[in-house]
């Protein structure tokens, strides 16, 4: 009974196929976190060490980048949120080689590139939009949408359904 079990096991595990480390975004030394919540909320930073289970030490030398900008601390992981870029460097570097490191390695162009960070942009350019941006971009908005129930109504009419193109776009 114990080697059948045992077999079953084995067979179970054989089949089963791990995901890679940046599918499961560890923390670990040099992985780039976002700040998810207090005074440098949506901003980026390498953990440099791991302190305990709970708390991780952080560092973002301030660059040309807006992202930047986080003096070293320890954060807790509960506000920070790690993500599939990583740095290699070496445990407890200094803000200087931190900076260099993260440079070289092309680690702020990684994460700028991803979605992640594109749509964090967008939902803050969003929201700082006065009055008369709010209105040029619904205006926009309106128009392509008209543009485009004109078109698809066209392209119905060309298909012999005329029915179905009146209720698409009344002009």
């Amino acid at each position: 009974l114990k080697l059948q079990f045992l077999y079953f096991i084995d067979i179970t595990l054989t089949n089963h196929i791990m995901p890679s480390t940046n599918e499961w975004r560890f923390i670990e030394i040099g992985r780039l976190v976002l700040i998810t919540r207090g005074k440098y909320e949506n901003k980026v930073a390498t953990v440099i060490d791991v302190v305990d289970q709970n708390r991780i030490l952080i560092d973002s030398p301030a660059s040309e980048s807006a992202w930047t900008g986080v003096p070293r601390h320890v954060a807790t992981l509960q506000d920070v949120e790690a993500t599939p870029v990583a740095t290699t460097i070496q445990r407890g570097l200094r803000a200087g080689k931190l900076a260099k490191a993260v440079k070289e390695q092309n680690t702020l162009g990684k994460w700028e590139e991803l979605k992640w960070a594109k749509k964090i942009q967008h939902r803050e350019a969003r929201a700082n939009i006065n009055d008369f941006d709010r209105f040029c971009l619904d205006k926009a908005r309106r128009t392509r949408a008209f543009t485009l129930r004109k078109k698809l109504a066209e392209k119905l009419t060309k298909a012999g359904k005329k029915e179905k193109a009146a209720k698409v776009f009344k002009a």
